[in-house]
């Protein structure tokens, strides 16, 4: 089976543009698979997915060659050989469902061409997951008030460089000094009842108010608490009779899909952000 690149795309729209990156897949013999597009309020947005013939060896001698033929100054763009192996990095804390639905896709051959390089934790309860699959663990504890536990961390994102890295229900508020220094795009995942019901008992005052839906939200992380570019959602109705328990069950089978859902989305290159929001591709 041939490998695979794809090239993400965000241009000014004008006419002959999606002509103009069809003929030089053309003039290439290479085989176009999916060319998908969107425009919006005069951008356009195009992921492209072709046979890759090995022609060129890296990012830079393919942004030489199409810069060169079919793009205007406006455009921004990115390539993505899937030949070459990516990595991601996971953070979890005592919740391990978005973790494990993660590693069970991972191990089922979802996420083609990605290598988990490691999972970091303030507590030790997922050392099991992480022995199962032979991935390095690293039990950072964290506490209340405190961001000491952080230059630890970025020992290890740097020991490890990933490409990416998942927060599969990490419930520790990082620093802007972190996220800019991990140097990586960095996914969460989270509930949405947000901003309506605020602290440590959601699903109980969700309860309480008789919520009929239950929402998750998964997003590329910025200093601004949870207000980074959406990635993915979903709700999962609540029926009558279900008792708080079963609302937190509800929410974590919603939150481990969106997440997973999510970094197939990253991990795919099927995501393109542009003034704070995001354009997803199917």
């Amino acid at each position: 089976m041939k490998s695979t690149a794809c090239l993400l795309l965000s241009s000014c729209y004008k006419p002959g543009i999606v002509a103009g990156i069809s003929q030089f897949f053309k003039e290439r013999d290479l085989n176009i698979l999916t060319f998908e597009q969107h425009s919006d309020e005069g951008r356009f947005f195009t992921r492209v997915e072709w046979e890759d013939d090995g022609r060129w060896k890296n990012q830079e001698d393919f942004r030489s060659e199409f810069q060169s033929c079919a793009v205007d100054v406006c455009a921004e763009f990115s390539v993505h050989f899937f030949s070459a192996k990516q990595t991601l990095g996971l953070f979890v804390s005592k919740e391990p469902h978005a973790l494990v639905e993660f590693l069970a896709r991972w191990e089922m051959g979802e996420y083609a061409n990605t290598e988990v390089s490691f999972i970091v934790s303030n507590t030790e309860d997922s050392k099991v997951f992480a022995d199962r699959y032979a991935i390095p663990f690293f039990y950072v504890p964290t506490k209340k008030g405190s961001t000491d536990h952080e230059a630890e961390q970025l020992q290890i994102i740097q020991k490890f460089n990933p490409d990416f890295i998942g927060l599969a229900r990490y419930m520790k508020v990082l620093t802007k000094d972190f996220i800019d220094r991990a140097d990586c795009r960095i996914i969460n995942i989270h509930h949405s009842f947000l901003p309506a019901f605020v602290g440590a008992k959601p699903y109980e005052m969700a309860h309480e108010k008789g919520v009929k839906l239950i929402g998750a939200t998964s997003h590329f992380v910025i200093p601004e608490l949870d207000q980074g570019p959406i990635i993915e959602q979903d709700v999962t109705r609540v029926k009558a009779g279900d008792s708080i328990p079963k609302l937190k069950q509800r929410g974590r089978d919603t939150e481990k899909r969106v997440f997973a859902n999510a970094l197939s989305k990253v991990l795919e290159h099927k995501v393109i952000i542009y003034k704070g929001r995001t354009m997803v591709f199917e």
